[in-house]
């Protein structure tokens, strides 16, 4: 039983890094977007977009 625990919080922690990764690409994507959009002075949208990302995916 203990395999199979184990082999699961794995998959589930694996699983989360996945997560994680796609989050941080996505503001990544985000962050570029804007600026080609909107020029370099939109750091408070790029904000409020971030934002939102964490607030749709959390990291718990």
């Amino acid at each position: 039983m203990s395999l199979i625990k184990s082999y699961l919080h794995n998959l589930q922690m694996n699983n989360q890094l996945e997560m994680l990764s796609q989050r941080e690409t996505l503001m990544e994507d985000i962050e570029n977007i804007v600026d080609e959009m909107c020029g370099k002075g939109s750091e408070e949208l790029v904000a409020l977009l971030c934002d939102a990302v964490c607030t749709n995916f959390p990291t718990n």
